[in-house]
């Protein structure tokens, strides 16, 4: 084992999750990454960085259960970072209340399952990180259920941030905005209004993440970095505006 413990990182097979348990594992922690259906990259990142993998579809409530329950036992973690998530894009007229329990038992719900099961079995010093988005900050059109889901995110890591910090475990969330993860960015405008002139990449999440789990943030708890390059702040009228000026 290694010197900074063990880590628990659901969905770390793809995009932001694998950075961020290639990071954390790079920096010493012992990795455990989740993965639903990406099971050829989990096993690339289990041969490259030696991380230990376990099938999961937080979708199942019993199954997510049942895996917090055997995680807990079976490794004494230090740390836990809710990276899993879903995005199901549909117009409002067709959304289906199906798709909307389905986003948030993977966007909410299980993580505070698993904060639940895991949290007050941390020593002091312990670290929960879940990701949200810079959507949670806003209204959507054809993801309502991912913009709701991620906003609740927000308000479940400040209660956690309550009632896990009096036994020194501190919790926080990352909030990313356009990060090229896998999904299709390139297409959209997001890079040209952002001040720093493009988006994320996985990795810049991941570095957030491994600051927020060590001593370093050991007075952070109970908030949300945002990480978009300062992409919230811009207004798109009063950018062109000023564009058009010269």
């Amino acid at each position: 084992m290694t010197g900074k413990g063990t880590v628990l990182v659901t969905g770390g097979a793809r995009g932001i999750g694998r950075a961020i348990a290639e990071r954390l594992a790079e920096s010493g922690w012992t990795v455990v990454a989740t993965y639903n259906t990406g099971l050829d990259e989990a096993k690339e990142l289990a041969r490259t960085h030696g991380v230990e993998i376990r099938q999961l579809d937080l979708a199942d409530r019993s199954r997510t259960l049942d895996f917090a329950r055997g995680i807990r036992d079976e490794f004494s973690l230090g740390a836990l970072v809710n990276n899993a998530g879903i995005l199901e894009k549909q117009p409002f007229e067709e959304m289906s209340l199906d798709g909307w329990d389905r986003t948030f038992e993977v966007n909410v719900t299980a993580p505070l399952i698993l904060a639940q099961a895991i949290g007050p079995q941390m020593s002091a010093g312990g670290s929960i990180v879940n990701i949200a988005s810079a959507d949670a900050f806003i209204g959507s059109f054809r993801s309502i259920a991912y913009s709701a889901s991620k906003a609740a995110l927000l308000s479940v890591t400040r209660s956690l941030a309550n009632v896990l910090g009096p036994r020194g475990v501190r919790v926080n969330a990352v909030t990313p905005g356009w990060v090229d993860s896998g999904i299709l960015t390139e297409s959209y405008e997001a890079a040209n209004l952002t001040p720093l002139g493009r988006n994320g990449s996985p990795v810049d999440i991941a570095k957030v993440v491994a600051f927020l789990l060590s001593d370093d943030a050991s007075f952070i708890n109970g908030a949300s970095i945002v990480a978009d390059g300062g992409y919230t702040g811009v207004d798109y009228f009063m950018k062109k505006e000023n564009d058009s000026l010269g």
